[in-house]
């Protein structure tokens, strides 16, 4: 009789301590890839350098280089195709590009982690009318950039970097036109007070 009570009691418990166990250990991991990946905004991380001279393509066919937009806000979205919360922000994304494309800033969406054809994705941002440069490549340099980036533990992942090419801010999770405007605004007004 007390065998059996244990095992029942064990039975029942069990499954709330794996389940426990389970979500303390995944917010663990978030937590970490979070701190990883994060920055407070305005404390600039050490400048990238080889990297930053890396010749990407964007779906269009334009060459790019991050240190060709030094003197700009750079906005570098890691995303992909099958990430619904990557397709979500895409519109909050055209916005700020429309709003602050002539301010000094600049959207740059990379397409990462993704299995899709140079032509699927073209067709997807036609579809999706964005209007911001869109980077595809090669998994190994697109790793590279991701890599000097601060790494990209998950999609979709938003990194900021200021008028030097430093990075200064990164999310994990989706942002919002207004979450860009609380990034970007500082930068902009300390340059504006620099002149």
């Amino acid at each position: 009789m007390v065998i059996r009570m244990k095992r029942a009691l064990v039975g029942f418990v069990r499954p709330w301590w794996v389940t426990g166990l389970w979500r303390w250990a995944g917010m663990v991991v978030l937590v970490w890839a979070a701190m990883l990946g994060s920055a407070v905004p305005g404390t600039a991380m050490a400048e990238p350098a080889k990297e930053m001279e890396l010749l990407l393509k964007t779906v269009g066919g334009q060459p790019l280089r991050l240190a060709d937009l030094r003197g700009k806000v750079v906005v570098v979205n890691f995303w992909a195709t099958w990430c619904p919360p990557c397709l979500a922000e895409i519109p909050e994304l055209v916005r700020f590009h429309e709003r602050y494309g002539n301010k000094g800033v600049v959207v740059l969406g990379i397409d990462y982690m993704d299995h899709v054809t140079l032509e699927q994705l073209q067709q997807f941002v036609v579809e999706h009318h964005i209007s911001y440069p869109v980077v595809y490549g090669e998994t190994a340099q697109l790793d590279q950039v991701a890599k000097m980036l601060g790494g990209v533990f998950g999609l979709p992942v938003t990194k900021l970097l200021n008028q030097k090419g430093q990075l200064v801010a990164s999310r994990v999770g989706g942002v919002t036109e207004k979450d860009l405007q609380n990034w970007v605004d500082p930068l902009l007004v300390a340059t504006s007070a620099a002149r």
